[in-house]
C-alpha cells in the first residue's frame, strides 16, 4: 500500500500540462458511450462505426473517403486516367480488357474463364480502332522508334505525330511507304520547331533514300499546307559542335563565321549542312582544335569532298570581305 502511495506522490510531484481540447474530444469519441470500451472498428461495407465489445452502432451512413474501385492488380491505380496523347492511335481515350485474373470478389477465376477473357481481349484489340487509327498504329510505332534513334525531344514527337495523323486522314499514305512518310513528317516537324534534321541523317536512320524523303515531304507540305522556313546553317552548328564534343569556343566561332557570310549570294545555292560542316572545320583550324574532316563527315552525313568545298568557299568569301585572317599553319 505504501508503494502505491509513494508512486502517486511521485507522479503528483511532476507538473503535467493540460491536454488540448481537441485531443480530449478525440478520446471521448473513440470510446463507446455504452460500455466505455476503446475497441471501436469501422465496417466499410455497411458504412458504420461499431463497438466490438457490446455491438453498439456509434455512426452509420459514413462516407468512404477511399478510391472508388476495387483493386485486384496492385495499389498503383489512380482515380483519373492519363491525359489525351497524340502518340496513341485513339489518343488514349479508348477502353480495353484488362489482364486481371480475379473476379469481382477477388477470387481466382478458372482456366475456362481465363481463355474466354483472352479471346475477348483479342477481339477488343481488333475492334477498338477505326480504319484511320488502325493505319496510324504502325506509323506511330515507327515514329517513336525513329525519334528515339535521333534523340528527339517529346515536343518534336508530338508535332510529327500530329502531321502523321493529318497525312493519313488526308489519304496521302496510299501507295507510299510508311517509312518515307514517317521520315518526311519528322523532317517537317523539326523544321517547324527551328531545329531541323538533315535529309542524310534521316536517310541513315530509316534506310529510305534522300530523294524519296524529300519528295514525300514536298507532297505532305503541299497537300496539308504545312509551311516551314528554310533550313539555315546556324541551325545545325550548335548541335554538330555538341555531338562532336568540341569546346564552346569552336561552336561560337563557327556561328560567327556563318553569320558573316549569310548575306553572300555565293553561298545561297549551297547546302546548309555542308556550310555548317565547313564552318566547324574552319573554326577548329583557327583555334587549333584537333578534329578531322572524316569525323565531321561521319556525323553530318556529307562527304569529305563537300566539307573541303564549303571550307574553301567560306575562306574565300571571308577573305574578300576582310573578316578572315590566314593562320600561320595550313589546313590538312
Amino acid at each position: 500500500m505504501s508503494n502505491f502511495r509513494s508512486m502517486d506522490l511521485k507522479d503528483n510531484s511532476v507538473p503535467r500540462s493540460p491536454k488540448p481540447r481537441e485531443e480530449r474530444q478525440i478520446r471521448e469519441t473513440a470510446r463507446c458511450p455504452n460500455c466505455g470500451s476503446l475497441a471501436i472498428y469501422v465496417d466499410p461495407i455497411r458504412g458504420e462505426r461499431v463497438c466490438d465489445n457490446c455491438g453498439l452502432v456509434l455512426d452509420e451512413g459514413m462516407v468512404d473517403q477511399g478510391p472508388d474501385w476495387t483493386t485486384f492488380e496492385g495499389d498503383d491505380r489512380i482515380r483519373a486516367g492519363p491525359p489525351p496523347s497524340v502518340m496513341a492511335p485513339d489518343k488514349g481515350l479508348g477502353s480495353m480488357v484488362g489482364n486481371g485474373l480475379r473476379d469481382a470478389k477477388g477470387n481466382p477465376i478458372d482456366a475456362r474463364s481465363v481463355a474466354a477473357l483472352n479471346r475477348l481481349r483479342r477481339v477488343s484489340q481488333w475492334t477498338r480502332y477505326d480504319r484511320t487509327e488502325r493505319a496510324l498504329a504502325p506509323g506511330l510505332a515507327q515514329l517513336s522508334s525513329l525519334s528515339s534513334r535521333l534523340g528527339l525531344a517529346p515536343v518534336f514527337r508530338e508535332r510529327a505525330a500530329i502531321l502523321l495523323r493529318q497525312t493519313i486522314e488526308a489519304g496521302l499514305s496510299r501507295g507510299r511507304s510508311m517509312d518515307a512518310i514517317v521520315a518526311a513528317v519528322v523532317y517537317l516537324a523539326s523544321k517547324q520547331l527551328g531545329a531541323p534534321r538533315g535529309l542524310h541523317e534521316l536517310a541513315q536512320a530509316t534506310g529510305v533514300t534522300v530523294h524519296r524523303i524529300s519528295l514525300t515531304a514536298k507532297v505532305v507540305s503541299r497537300e496539308l499546307g504545312v509551311f516551314a522556313r528554310a533550313s539555315r546553317a546556324e541551325d545545325f552548328v550548335p548541335r554538330f559542335a555538341s555531338q562532336l564534343e568540341l569546346a564552346p569556343q569552336v561552336g561560337e566561332r563557327a556561328l560567327s563565321l556563318v553569320g558573316q557570310v549569310k548575306d553572300a549570294k555565293l553561298l545561297e545555292a549551297n547546302s546548309p549542312v555542308g556550310i555548317a560542316a565547313g564552318a566547324l572545320y574552319l573554326a577548329s583550324e583557327e583555334l587549333d582544335v584537333p578534329v578531322t574532316q572524316a569525323q565531321i563527315a561521319r556525323l553530318t552525313g556529307v562527304s569529305e569532298v563537300t566539307i573541303r568545298k564549303h571550307y574553301r568557299l567560306l575562306k574565300e568569301t571571308l577573305m574578300q570581305s576582310g573578316g578572315y585572317t590566314e593562320p600561320s599553319h595550313e589546313a590538312a
